[in-house]
This record gives structure tokens, C-alpha cells and sequence, in this order.
């Protein structure tokens, strides 16, 4: 069996991480030629992860995806006339990590099949949400075609005619969904290695990816050999809880001799770190029963109010014994009270910036700063600014075993790099969950472009938590110092706005950022988190009346607010989409002037007594509000055609 190979990658750094130098040492036994195609101009990092096992390299913009990478390489880089040499063709990508499985085992096993082509997992004939109903078919992530199949006119002729699709989702719907049924009715046999029967419905709208939404039974149970890397950094609440993904790297360091170390690289890397503190679970509850020595971790204090020594020093006594402290403050009264209480304090005007990078915090690994806070009733009644303090200092410095569990968090987690104390969700501060991110974002952006800080974020996805109080790797303050200084920025950065940069900067020395409780905190907020989700789902439904799941109470919610704002700025709205999404939301849109489709696409004449109209059709469009009632992959497209009409203000659900 002569085997060809063509594997493609893509990465928004120009790095290849070594989890792909891993993948293709496994696949270089089994494969005579490896040609890897690069959907970018050149390798910053990494070159060797692909020289060292591919016999060539192409490089190319990233047209039409991977789809367009395959096609190039079949037509151009490669040849028809060299392709006639091998038995059989391999194309994968970049999706995934492993393999976990002998890769051999896998071959022998699908070559006793005697299929015309396979891949490693298939999905079932389902409804796939506005995209109507799709036939069976493999994963393109991983597709091996033999012998005749390879050889024909028809696969000639297919990636020939192919043409380079746009975007992400087209690619999915025109490539994926589409070229298992197109070779299966020209007669060719194909199969899947993984067992997915089991968890098939005989209901379409039932179907899923369950590489994506069930990873760990795949894994242990069903004989997948990969690790699918999308479902790492998106939200699978709208269809489960997100235990899978946890599991599943349990699974893979524990019973696999696959270093997890290549995910977690590469997961650092390319993720959004507050998405991978949710998706992987990261919020640590810990028993503080053990007491251990503490030498390598300091707890820096930054004190501000008098009428909160009695209680700092009330956590400071539990904690003596387990590390070294260090008190600041800038006021002198401060300073003789903790004195008075057998404690040493420092006089100092210095920020937390500069307070973290003291000379005598060196010889430390571990560093917590933590802050008191306004415990009178001048701001708030003393009771809430209890509570505030209480949030604090309850996780980050409960006592000399809870500090313990925090050090050990460390060793054991060797990829967590800050610990913070969870986002208090009681009083005033309940109204500052996300921080007013949307509008500091830019601002924020702006610090981490100048400073070169190499993170992922998003301007509707604000940080893990937006805190001054942590615990840290001081090699993470060490390095963001160093940026400071080579950036001459470390002026101009208001202190407020740190508290926004540490998620970011602990992400650009490679590591996660989590959260911290005691068990006895945890299991209070718990029940917090529950009151407050029942009574705002209660307001939701008194509203909106019953959804199936949060994604249409989303959708619902949004089409509201876009109905209220187009109300408020126009005359009358347009609502583009007739399909599940508009059918949703219909009572909510249903005052529209009209509904909206592409030029081209199926058109009914009415859609719940309104009319239906071609955008060309479309005469007063400035005149009208727009809404898109369209899911996320589908708004770009009709964006762009409203670009081209001259139409740039509209709303959208996604």
C-alpha cells in the first residue's frame, strides 16, 4: 500500500505548534510522501514541526480554506499524473490533537472493510438549524480515499470543478455536508472508524457532532483516536453542560501516552481566556485541611483603611505561620496600627505595579497581592463592604491550609498562572458583572498592542475577572515588566486599567487563568448562583414566555431590543431571514414592512401574512430599519451583500 499524505494548517501567528510536528511523526510510518500545504505566507515558530517529517511545503493564501488548500494541492502542487502513483490519499488538517491510538491499528482495521473511502467519524442525516436538512456524512477533518475511487474521473473531475468558498460555514455546508453523498451516488463505499450508532436519533433534530459534544465517551468508549480542538473555546451550554471537555484531557493524561502538555500550548496559545476558564471548568474549591511550609510564597498587602485592620489582621494571624507577608500603605496612622497589632508595615507611595516588583519579592515563585477595603458605612453600609472584604480574603487567604491548597494548585495545575477570588455577585456589584467591557475594550486593546502582549480577546467577551486581588507566577509579573519597560508604557497605564490586563498577561507567558474559593464560599455562592438564575428566568418567561434553551431566549431577546431601536431611529424595519430564526422570533418581528431574502434563494410569497421581497427588490432601504434574523455563519454573507446596496446600519441576533 503506497500511501500520499496532505496535510493542511493554518494559524493566525504563522506558528505550528508541536502538537502538529506530533501528528505527523505518527502519520510519517504509514504515509511514502507528505506534502503539508500552509494557508499562510510563511513560519514565524515551528518550521521544524513540519521539515522534520514532510517531504514538501507548499505555501498559499488562505483561500477557500481547507477545502481550497486540498484543491490547490491535487491540481497544482502535486499533479494528477504523480497522484496516479499511490494506492491511497490522506487529507487531514489542523482540527485536532492526537493521535491517542496506534494510527497503524486504524489503517489495518478500515483496510479489512474494503471501503472506497472513510474518514474517522460520521453525522447522521439530521437538521442542521436554518441549513435545512443535510444527507449522512464523514467529518472532513480526516478524510482517506483507495483505490478506484482515487484513481477516477469523477474525483478528478470534482476537485477540478470545486470552486473556493468565502467563509468558514460554506465551506462546511458546499464541502463537508455534501462530499460523502456525492460519491456515495456515484456508487463508492464509505464507512467511519469511530462508533457513533449508539447516540444516533431517529429524530433529525436530535443529531450532533459527537466528537464536539460528547469528546470523552468518544474517546474511552467509541474508539476516536483525536481530540476535535473547536469544542475547547466554545460555548456548548446552548446543548449540554461542558463536562466533556475536562474529561477528556483527564482521560488523555491519565490512560494515553499523549503528552497533554501539546494541547495545552496550543490551547493557551489560540484561546480566549476567559472562554477556556468556563469551557475547562477552571474554578478551584478547596478544603484547606493540609497545612504545608509556604517558603516559595509571599502575600503582599496593600493597606488603605484604618477601620479594616482588625479584620485584615483577624486572616493575617491565620496565615503567618504558612508564609511571609508584607504590608504596605501610604499613611502613617495605617502603618502604627499594624504595628500596634505585632505586625511590620512599610510606608510607601508605591502602585501595585511597582509593589509587585520590589527587589525583596525575588526570591519568590508565588506571589498573592490582596487588598483591604472601605469598611465603614461612608460609601456603602458596612455590611456590603463586609461582604465585599469577605469575598477576598475568604478565598485568597481563608487560613495557612487554604494558602497550602493554592501552592499545591500551582504544582499540580502546572498550566494555571493566576488565581483570583470569585466575581462578587451580591449589592452594587451585581450591576458590574462584565465590567463595562464593550466600551474599554478598545482602550484595553490598545495597552496590549503597544505592550506586544500576545493574547486572545474579544470585545464582547471581557476577562476572566477584572481584579486587583490574585494570586500569581511571579515569572508572569516578571515578564509584563519587562514588556512595561521595553514599551515605555508603564506611565501612561492608569491603575484602573491593570486590573483589566492580568488575564492577558498571564496568557501571553502560556498559562490559564482561574478562580479560587474556600468550600465553605462555594457552596454559599452556589446557592446564590441558583436564586439568581431562577428568578431572571422567571423574568424571561413572564416576558418571553417558555424557550427551549438559552439560545432562543437570546435570539428572542435580541430581535426585542433591535424591534425597540429600529422603532426609536426609523419610521417602520425590515427583517432579513424567513427561516427558523425569523420563525422564532416572529412574535416579536411580526410588525415588519416586509421580510427579506437573497437574490437567487427560494422565495415564498408571504411569510405569516407579511411579504417577501428580494433585496434587489428593496427601494427605500434607508428609509427602513434592518434586521438580521440570520444565525451567526450566515451574517456575514448578507452583510456583505448590504455593503454592496449601501446599507451599513442594521441589528443582528448573533
Amino acid at each position: 500500500m503506497k500511501r500520499l499524505l496532505i496535510y493542511l494548517t493554518y494559524d493566525k501567528q504563522n506558528i505550528i505548534d508541536d502538537y502538529i510536528g506530533y501528528f505527523l511523526r505518527c502519520m510519517r510510518p504509514i504515509a511514502d510522501f507528505v506534502t503539508v500545504v500552509c494557508n499562510m505566507p510563511y513560519i514565524e515558530k515551528g518550521l521544524y514541526n513540519l521539515s522534520d517529517y514532510a517531504d514538501r511545503i507548499c505555501y498559499r493564501e488562505n483561500k477557500g480554506l481547507d477545502c481550497g488548500g486540498f484543491k490547490d494541492a491535487l491540481c497544482q502542487f502535486i499533479g494528477w499524473e504523480q497522484i496516479q502513483e499511490y494506492d491511497e490519499l490522506i487529507l487531514a488538517n489542523d482540527s485536532f490533537y492526537g493521535p491517542f491510538h496506534d494510527i497503524e491499528i486504524i489503517f489495518s482495521e478500515m483496510e479489512s472493510r474494503h471501503l472506497d473511502f472513510w474518514g474517522l467519524m460520521k453525522r447522521g442525516n439530521g437538521a442542521y438549524g436554518v441549513t435545512g436538512s443535510d444527507p449522512e456524512h464523514i467529518l472532513s477533518f480526516f478524510y482517506v480515499f483507495q483505490s478506484p475511487l482515487l484513481h477516477s474521473r469523477e474525483f478528478r473531475d470534482y476537485w477540478e470543478e470545486i470552486p473556493y468558498y468565502k467563509d468558514y460555514m460554506t465551506v462546511v455546508k458546499q464541502y463537508e455536508r455534501k462530499l460523502t453523498k456525492h460519491f456515495s451516488d456515484l456508487g463508492y463505499v464509505y464507512g467511519a472508524y469511530a462508533e457513533t450508532d449508539v447516540n444516533e436519533s431517529r429524530n433529525p433534530r436530535n443529531q450532533f457532532f459527537q466528537c464536539d459534544y460528547l469528546s470523552y465517551e468518544m474517546m474511552a468508549k467509541r474508539k476516536f483516536p483525536f481530540l476535535k480542538r473547536r469544542q475547547m473555546s466554545f460555548n456548548t451550554l446552548f446543548t449540554q453542560t461542558q463536562e466533556n471537555l475536562a474529561l477528556s484531557i483527564a482521560y488523555v493524561d491519565k490512560h494515553t501516552d499523549y503528552d497533554t502538555d501539546l494541547i495545552w500550548t496550543n490551547l493557551i496559545r489560540t484561546a480566549h481566556p476567559a472562554l477556556l476558564q468556563r469551557s475547562l471548568g477552571l474554578q478551584f474549591i478547596l478544603d484547606g485541611t493540609r497545612e504545608d511550609d509556604c517558603h516559595e510564597a509571599v502575600v503582599c498587602v496593600s493597606a488603605n483603611w484604618l477601620n479594616a485592620v482588625e479584620e485584615v489582621c483577624e486572616y493575617l494571624e491565620r496565615i503567618r505561620t504558612a508564609c511571609p507577608i508584607r504590608i504596605y500603605t501610604r499613611h502613617r496612622p495605617i502603618l502604627e496600627a499594624y504595628k500596634a497589632k505585632g505586625y511590620s508595615a512599610v510606608l510607601s507611595e508605591e502602585t501595585d505595579m511597582e509593589l509587585l516588583c520590589r527587589s525583596d519579592m525575588a526570591g519568590f515563585r508565588y506571589m498573592c497581592l490582596i487588598h483591604d477595603c472601605d469598611l465603614s458605612s461612608e460609601q456603602v453600609p458596612s455590611c456590603t463592604g463586609k461582604s465585599y472584604f469577605f469575598n477576598m480574603w475568604e478565598n485568597l487567604a481563608k487560613d495557612a491550609g487554604h494558602v497550602s491548597g493554592i501552592i499545591k494548585l500551582f504544582h499540580t495545575k502546572t498550566h494555571i498562572g493566576m488565581l483570583m477570588h470569585p466575581i462578587p455577585i451580591f449589592s452594587t456589584w451585581i450591576g458590574n458583572v462584565g465590567w463595562d467591557w464593550e466600551r474599554m475594550y478598545a482602550e484595553i486593546d490598545g495597552y496590549l498592542s503597544r505592550l506586544g502582549v500576545n493574547a486572545m480577546r474579544d470585545p464582547h467577551t471581557p476577562p476572566v475577572h477584572v481584579t486587583n486581588n490574585f494570586w500569581v507566577r511571579t515569572d508572569i509579573i516578571k515578564s509584563f515588566m519587562e514588556k512595561l519597560e521595553r514599551s515605555g508604557e508603564r506611565k501612561s497605564i492608569p491603575a484602573d486599567a491593570y486590573n483589566y490586563l492580568w488575564n492577558y498577561a498571564a496568557q501571553d507567558c502560556g498559562y490559564l487563568t482561574g478562580i479560587v474559593e474556600s468550600r465553605f464560599y462555594a457552596s454559599m455562592n452556589e446557592v446564590n448562583y441558583q436564586y439568581y438564575l431562577q428568578t431572571m428566568i422567571q423574568w424571561l418567561r413572564e416576558r418571553y414566555g417558555r424557550c427551549q434553551d438559552l439560545r432562543e431566549f437570546k435570539e428572542i431577546f435580541r430581535a426585542d431590543e433591535a424591534v425597540w431601536r429600529c422603532k426609536e431611529k426609523y419610521k417602520s424595519f425590515y427583517v432579513y431571514g424567513t427561516g427558523e430564526i425569523a420563525e422564532r422570533c416572529f412574535p416579536w418581528i411580526k410588525d415588519a414592512a416586509a421580510f427579506i431574502v437573497s437574490d437567487g434563494q427560494p422565495k415564498i410569497q408571504r411569510f405569516h401574512g407579511r411579504p417577501v421581497m428580494y433585496l434587489s427588490e428593496l427601494k427605500d432601504a434607508h428609509e427602513r430599519g434592518m434586521i438580521l434574523c440570520l444565525s451567526k455563519e450566515n451574517e456575514g454573507n448578507v452583510a456583505e451583500l448590504l455593503q454592496k446596496k449601501g446599507i451599513g446600519d442594521y441589528y443582528t441576533i448573533y
